[in-house]
């Protein structure tokens, strides 16, 4: 797949990837750093300066600690522009509430320091829109655009930084000089339609933006990028209007390019005659991508009726002969469109949907091909049972380790009330040997309060889990439903019994069940490693919603957390459970990362043996060298050995790295982010978050261009091979570390 995204980070950050190394070497804590440079100033006045090294590190040090107080306090007028880019990326990450030092920082005449300004400020707009929309706009306003109408030359390659900050922050002013910027000389115009897409995320745009939009689709170079925020842009169209941006993005499929799924999206969402039988024809042709032609099954499964006769039409052409023929990418596409297809499929649907269902098992065929064929089978046998949970086309279609079969019962029963036979078959799921249906059978406990007290004891079960995804779902289920876990209290038991009392009022007491009462408590007093952000903070929300002082406690000890996104969690818990008592800290600090002083680099390219076949990654430390230093030492050491894929969503993203197999875990330490201006399009790796600083083992590769990732994730590098061709529940069988070419 052509790669427009890398190098292109040079567009972003020209001259970064030397820096981040460089950055990144030294020790992190603040006490070294600070008795460093104490003891030269009371040396003076032999002591000499300290060099640009040793304020390298510091900086490091200080972005690392997120304390802007560390850095060094000249580090920001430097001489030195390679001591101003690290103090600007510091300040970018840290992200302080205090914004004067990044606004200076957009002044600067070094373009990568305005690039890393322009990141952090439209990274912390949110209570300070207006200035920092006033500010970006001024610092665009500067720039003489004739010298950018051929390309950007070297001096003006903040221009997209600017400009996606501007999205980032939103407003009229913000929008209308994204507009204005549309018609400037590359890359400012595939900056603005980003950008413009990322504001029309949140709100629509006006008619005068629209039209801009479609008028630079439709210039005699084509900005395929502005189908991307048309396709985001809310608000009525006029009936030419809309004529013209379906007319663009016909048009568009003619050009092979990342910025063609833009097309496709559109099309999805247009619901029109014209668009279905573009949309059929990208479902059917190998001369579209994995990540089209699944967008395009989407589209169509939308589009009511209709759409279901051309998924119908697209199936039959799609499902092959013999199971063998299931595998590579064209799996992830019939699944895809198996799973777009309606839940009571029409008629025309039935003969590929029983002919998937029904596909051979091959002699001698490995465990990989066995899961695909279990996951296709399934996925149809799902759609012909319609909620009838015991037929025998969902019994028999899975011929793997029985979890796609489980999780195909699990959605026929969700479809009708757990009572009965489907109360028990449903319980036997909460006793699988597979996570995942575990945790997938005790979230419908929120869907089907007929569940009573079988759903007491499932959540009493599951916060007494190992796994932390399973008591992670329990605890939600309790901050989600806390009438659910409340039963009649012991006093109002007693006087039911009592002929001489008096007779119930109309709101009985009521109490935690005893049993989830004790549970929690074993949960909450449970030593969770700090990288299992998600399981502790479901269990802050679970904990004061049961109202149980050890909640309390729980959440407390959370103010106080090194982890930013837990003290921020349990700020807003405490706060909505009307604690006013407690005030979080707003800085802890924290162990600096190990990587520091030890970060690679050069790439180095990982290969993971996995289902799929071997595929690479290579691991660049350019933006992110501690991540990118601690994954490959995770490779090295064999954790990634033996993982499985966990999520794979079908023409966007492949993330693995948890060795709890759920997505819910990691290597039990945690990542700092590194994130940084730069772009995530096909192939392009990143660290997997649940917040701000929430990183550990997990990746993901992203299998198409996706503006709404920029800047949001570190960037780590670059997958090669055929990711397109992995599914869910793929195993790493091996891994090889060895120096990149």
């Amino acid at each position: 797949m052509t790669d427009v995204t890398k190098p292109n980070i040079g567009v972003f950050l020209n001259g970064f990837g030397l820096l981040a190394v460089c950055a990144g070497v030294g020790g992190c804590s603040r006490s070294n750093a600070v008795a460093a440079q104490d003891a030269a100033a009371e040396a003076a006045p032999e002591a000499r300066p300290p060099s640009a090294s040793e304020t390298l590190t510091a900086i490091a040090r200080a972005e690392d600690a997120r304390r802007v107080r560390d850095l060094p306090p000249d580090a920001a007028e430097s001489r030195d522009p390679g001591v101003r880019r690290a103090a600007a990326r510091a300040l970018a990450r840290i992200l302080d509430s205090d914004d004067a030092p990044l606004l200076r920082a957009l002044e600067d005449d070094d373009d990568e320091v305005v690039s890393w300004a322009a990141f952090g400020l439209g990274e912390s707009c949110k209570d300070k829109q207006q200035a920092h929309v006033r500010a970006l706009a001024s610092r665009l306003a500067s720039v003489d655009t004739r010298q950018i109408e051929g390309g950007a030359s070297g001096e003006l390659r903040s221009i997209p930084t600017v400009l996606r900050a501007l999205g980032r922050c939103g407003g009229e002013l913000a929008e209308t000089t994204l507009a204005a910027w549309l018609r400037h000389g590359r890359p400012a115009p595939e900056a603005a339609a980003f950008a413009l897409g990322d504001l029309a995320a949140r709100g629509p745009i006006s008619a005068e933006s629209t039209s801009a939009l479609v008028d630079a689709a439709e210039a005699a170079k084509p900005l395929d990028a502005a189908l991307y925020a048309l396709g985001r842009a809310g608000g009525d169209r006029t009936k030419d209007l809309r004529a013209r941006e379906l007319g663009i993005a016909h048009a568009a499929l003619g050009r092979a390019s990342p910025d063609r799924i833009f097309a496709v999206r559109l099309l999805a969402d247009a619901h029109e005659q014209g668009a279905l039988g573009d949309l059929s024809r990208i479902l059917t042709s190998d001369e579209f991508t994995p990540p089209e032609r699944v967008e395009a099954a989407h589209g169509l499964g939308r589009a009511g009726p209709a759409g279901q006769r051309g998924l119908a039409d697209a199936l039959g052409a799609l499902v092959p002969d013999r199971g063998q023929a299931l595998s590579g990418d064209r799996f992830e596409v019939v699944v895809a469109a198996v799973s777009d297809t309606s839940d009571d499929p029409p008629p025309s649907m039935e003969p590929a949907l029983w002919s998937l269902a029904r596909l051979d098992r091959p002699k001698d065929a490995d465990p990989a091909l066995l899961r695909r064929l279990s996951q296709g089978r399934c996925a149809a046998a799902v759609k012909l049972a319609r909620g009838k949970w015991d037929a025998d086309i969902l019994a028999s279609c899975d011929v793997a380790d029985g979890e796609a079969g489980e999780r195909a019962l699990l959605a026929s029963l969700d479809r009708g009330p757990l009572v009965k036979g489907r109360r028990l078959a449903w319980q036997d799921r909460l006793r699988s040997a597979h996570v995942r249906v575990r945790e997938a059978a005790l979230a419908m406990v929120s869907r089907h309060p007929e569940l009573g007290d079988a759903a007491l004891s499932a959540i009493a079960t599951a916060l007494s889990a190992p796994e932390p995804g399973v008591v992670a779902t329990a605890a939600a289920l309790i901050q989600a439903h806390p009438e659910r876990v409340f039963v009649l209290a012991e006093s109002e038991r007693r006087a039911a019994l009592d002929p001489a009392s008096p007779p119930p009022t109309a709101h009985p007491a009521r109490e935690l069940d005893r049993s989830v009462a004790a549970a929690l408590r074993g949960a909450l007093a449970h030593p969770w490693a700090e990288d299992l952000v998600e399981t502790r903070g479901a269990l802050i929300d679970a904990g004061l919603a049961a109202g149980i002082p050890e909640g309390r406690a729980f959440a407390v000890a959370a103010c106080h957390d090194a982890n930013a996104t837990m003290r921020e969690r349990a700020a807003r818990a405490l706060a909505a459970a009307g604690d006013k008592d407690v005030a979080c800290a707003s800085l802890v600090a924290a162990t600096p990362a190990p990587e520091i002083g030890h970060a690679i680099a050069r790439p180095v390219r990982v290969v993971f043996d996995l289902d799929a076949g071997p595929l690479a990654v290579r691991f660049d430390p350019a933006l992110a060298p501690l991540a990118a230093t601690r994954l490959v030492a995770l490779a090295r050491s064999g954790f990634f050995t033996g993982i499985v894929v966990h999520r794979v969503v079908p023409g966007f993203v492949v993330q693995f790295g948890d060795r709890g197999g759920d997505g819910y875990g990691g290597s039990g330490a945690s990542l700092r982010c590194e994130t940084s201006p730069t772009t995530f399009g096909p192939l392009d790796v990143g660290v997997a978050l649940a917040g701000r600083d929430t990183g550990s083992s997990q990746i993901f590769v992203t299998l198409e261009r996706s503006p709404r990732l920029d800047g949001q994730y570190s960037w780590v590098g670059r997958a090669e091979g055929d990711w397109n061709a992995v599914a869910e529940g793929d195993v790493v069988r091996a891994v090889t570390v060895e120096d990149a070419p």
